[in-house]
C-alpha cells in the first residue's frame, strides 16, 4: 500500500494540512522528527500534499499490508 509521509525537511508552513481531502495530516506531537504528521490509515496516496509542499517535505512511502 502507497500513503505519504512528511519528512525532517517540513518547514511546518501547514499548506499540506490545508490541502489533503482526507484530513490526514496532522501537528506532530513533542520530539517527533518533524513539526507534521500523515495518519497512514487516513491516507490515500492522492499525492495532493507533495504537489503543494514548497520543500519537498512529502514523500511517498510504501507501508507492508499486515496479515
Amino acid at each position: 500500500m502507497k500513503v505519504f509521509a512528511v519528512t525532517d525537511q517540513c518547514a511546518g508552513c501547514g499548506a499540506c494540512i490545508k490541502t489533503c481531502p482526507e484530513k490526514a495530516i496532522r501537528p506532530a506531537p513533542r520530539g517527533y522528527p518533524s513539526p507534521l504528521m500523515v495518519l497512514e490509515g487516513r491516507c490515500t496516496g492522492c499525492a495532493e500534499c507533495a504537489e503543494v509542499c514548497p520543500v519537498a517535505a512529502c514523500v511517498e512511502i510504501v507501508v507492508l499490508e499486515r496479515e
